[in-house]
């Protein structure tokens, strides 16, 4: 009972023994299906290697025997006293008995042949070594006249079986005649000498079960040997036809069914034409293979108890250090209330150690996060305004610099900053945010002790200490770094960075002094373009060109080229304008920005008031935009697209303006009712107080497409800029474009984008 209270309580000990149990009979079970389907097969083989031994040795003395009473047989043929007796007409007695003395003597000379007998065809005469001297006496009792008078052509040269009533076996004869004068000679064997050997290995074989035989090629045999059982003649003899007629020379098969099963095997003389059969019981077969495997059966089961055994000890042992470990842990957890009885050992063992374990994580996660949120504000409030925190209060702070060595003050810029805010989610900005300041530690550490902090805005300052080389180039080493940051943030994050390298400080009260000269470094990234990285000695003339006055000449060649249409000279002079712009200062950029910007406002106005036609500019929203670019390029395609777009005013028809100014009013009412689920083509020309037709009309003609077209266009890409930016569901997307239908939205999408919505989203979780 305790050792089965022990295994119950022992879930994985239980387990364990249960696998090596089952993987031995498993093994044990395989391996006698194996033998026992295999013994079948090879015990019949065995047998098969017997029966054709046996059959091979008797087939060799019959076909001994055949050539040896052939040899006889042809050599007496041709003897004087043979040919004498064919031939004569009239035969002296005396003469007779000397002839036949001599003839005696071939018989008693050979240990198998019966006698010798002549038939004299003229005479009608037997002449006979066994006979009187009656020539009408064959020797054989008439069973060699009856046979001569009865077959048409009788066979040369080969055994031929003939059987008479005193005999118990049929006496095997063998002709030999020319057939131009009928005489034949006639050479009989002892049947004995055959068939007493058949008997007596019927008599050893088999405990007299199976039986050995001769047949003809049809299967009749000369003598049937039965021996215990009684064997289908007439089945056998339909078998060794149909093999013998299909030119098999030997065979071995099972024939019968159920308890009259047997097993035949038989071999075929060419030189006598006969068939040596052998017959076995199969039951006889299959009891010795019974025995064989019963014998292997109470061994395996004998194995099988051994093995159970045996793995109950190899189970146990196994176990032991399981069980070791096992009491540990369970020490250990009494001291909680957590009862874990439904799991095995192991899993216990693992529940705890992952407990613990999670334990050990949670607070070393909530150490590391108070530290690090201790240093963040630190830095942040040492960046902004480096004489509030205390030398106590620096001291604290485990910092990865030396301030007593001196610091440098980079700033990191995010580019196309207005983008990345407005298509990322703020769980996805602290994500990247924290990936970009784990990033830029690790790979500037390399060369330079280091701090980094996000400003929670479009940048990331870096506090860069002491270089780890001595006598290196400390910029020249920082740029390499920024370098690769760069490229990694841009290869797997698509981020693009600005970088400012500031001036190296003494004291760690001038830091927020340099953050703000770095600040207005950066700004220079206006000029340098995006990915930059800007040095003091880059940006040392721009910081020094402080005078300024916008040129004259280039407010006149302007206002001519705006007035005149010209936009090549617009063009040329706008080059040359902001190719001035790259050398000065960012304050007089900016100046020079707003003051062109003002200049084409006051040219437009102007021209206002000279026609009738007007020209209509949001300046108040060219501003805004203008002052969101990063770098001049956008800034002077803008210009372009102000003097393409006051020409194109200045030029176009009234109507055609009409048409252009509904097409816009249509647009906008769109861009802002797309989530209503009821806007169409009616609501808007009811809005507009246009009829229907009109406002399809016009706008088809500027658009080239129905205004359904344009609404479902926009709400498709707004749909597309959602399932990119946002975690939301697909049907909550659907709903917030304005579709209540979620085939329809599905059959839309897939049609203007050649994906469904789902797969869309799935491709982008892929490829990011």
């Amino acid at each position: 009972m305790n050792i089965i209270r022990l295994y119950k309580s022992r879930k994985y000990l239980l387990k364990l023994l249960l696998s090596i149990t089952i993987l031995m009979v498993v093994f044990l079970s395989v391996s006698t299906t194996l033998l026992y389907y295999n013994s079948d097969k090879t015990m019949l083989q065995m047998q098969q290697q017997a029966d054709l031994k046996v059959l091979s040795q008797i087939k060799y003395n019959i076909d001994y025997m055949h050539e040896t009473v052939k040899n006889i047989a042809v050599s007496t043929y041709f003897d004087p006293d043979v040919v004498y007796l064919s031939n004569i007409d009239v035969m002296d007695k005396g003469e007779l008995a000397q002839k036949l003395n001599r003839l005696e003597k071939t018989v008693t000379n050979s240990s198998f042949l019966q006698n010798i007998t002549i038939y004299n065809a003229k005479t009608g005469c037997y002449y006979s070594t066994l006979s009187s001297l009656n020539c009408q006496d064959d020797g054989m009792n008439g069973v060699i006249d009856q046979y001569i008078h009865s077959q048409k052509h009788i066979p040369i040269l080969t055994f031929v079986p003939l059987s008479y009533d005193k005999t118990t076996f049929p006496a095997l004869s063998m002709f030999i005649y020319d057939s131009m004068s009928g005489s034949k000679l006639i050479v009989t064997i002892k049947p004995s000498w055959l068939f007493d050997n058949l008997t007596n290995m019927n008599k050893t074989s088999d405990e007299l079960h199976g039986s050995i035989f001769v047949t003809d090629q049809s299967g009749i045999p000369l003598m049937a040997q039965q021996q215990g059982k009684v064997i289908a003649t007439d089945a056998i003899a339909s078998i060794i036809r149909q093999k013998v007629s299909s030119g098999v020379s030997q065979d071995y098969l099972v024939y019968g069914s159920g308890g009259n099963k047997s097993i035949l095997s038989f071999m075929s003389s060419s030189k006598s034409d006969w068939v040596i059969a052998s017959v076995q019981p199969y039951e006889v077969v299959w009891g010795k293979l019974s025995k064989m495997r019963a014998i292997s059966l109470v061994i395996i089961i004998g194995f099988l108890i051994l093995s159970i055994a045996g793995s109950l000890l190899i189970a146990y042992r196994l176990y032991r250090p399981i069980e070791h470990l096992l009491n540990q842990v369970t020490g250990i957890r009494r001291k909680g209330s957590d009862d874990r009885s439904d799991l095995d050992e192991l899993k216990f063992i693992s529940t705890a150690y992952q407990d613990a374990m999670h334990q050990l994580v949670k607070h070393e996660s909530e150490e590391h996060t108070n530290r690090s949120a201790h240093k963040t504000f630190a830095l942040r409030r040492l960046i902004s305004d480096a004489s509030l925190p205390t030398p106590e209060e620096i001291e604290q702070v485990d910092w990865d610099i030396d301030f007593n060595q001196g610091v440098r003050v980079c700033v990191l810029l995010i580019d196309d900053f207005v983008e990345f805010e407005s298509k990322t989610s703020d769980a996805e900005k602290r994500l990247y945010k924290f990936a970009i300041a784990n990033i830029t530690k690790e790979l500037v550490s390399k060369n330079v002790s280091c701090e980094v902090v996000s400003m929670r805005n479009d940048h990331f300052v870096l506090l860069v200490g002491e270089s780890l080389e001595p006598h290196g180039d400390h910029v020249n080493s920082l740029t390499h770094a920024f370098q690769e940051l760069q490229q990694t943030l841009l290869q797997y994050y698509r981020f693009s960075m600005t970088v400012s390298i500031g001036e190296k400080v003494d004291r760690y009260q001038q830091v927020s002094q340099q953050y703000g000269l770095a600040m207005e470094n950066a700004s220079y990234r206006i000029i340098f373009g995006k990915g930059s990285i800007i040095t003091l000695d880059l940006v040392r003339n721009n910081n020094e060109n402080i005078t300024f006055q916008f040129p004259a000449d280039a407010e006149k060649k302007i206002t001519e080229a705006i007035k005149s249409g010209q936009e090549k000279d617009f063009q040329d002079h706008l080059v040359q304008l902001f190719g001035q712009m790259k050398v000065m200062h960012y304050n007089n950029i900016t100046y020079s920005i707003l003051h062109l910007l003002a200049l084409v406002e006051n040219i437009v106005r102007e021209m206002n008031s000279r026609t009738v036609r007007q020209v209509s500019l949001d300046f108040k929203r060219q501003v805004q935009h203008m002052m969101k670019q990063e770098t001049l390029e956008p800034i002077y395609d803008m210009f372009l697209d102000i003097f393409q777009d006051i020409q194109k005013q200045r030029t176009q028809d009234v109507k055609e303006q009409s048409n252009q100014i509904l097409t816009d009013t249509v647009k906008e009412m769109i861009e802002e009712r797309y989530k209503d689920l009821n806007l169409s083509l009616q609501s808007i020309a009811a809005a507009m107080k246009l009829s229907s037709a009109h406002v399809s009309k016009q706008f088809r003609l500027n658009e080239s497409m129905s205004i359904s077209e344009y609404i479902n266009d926009f709400r498709l890409r707004k749909a597309l800029e959602l399932l990119e930016t946002k975690d939301y569901s697909i049907n909550r997307i659907m709903e917030m474009v304005g579709y209540n239908n979620e085939s329809y939205f599905f059959k839309l999408f897939k049609k203007k984008f050649g994906i469904t919505p789902k797969e869309y989203r799935f491709k982008t979780v892929v490829q990011e």
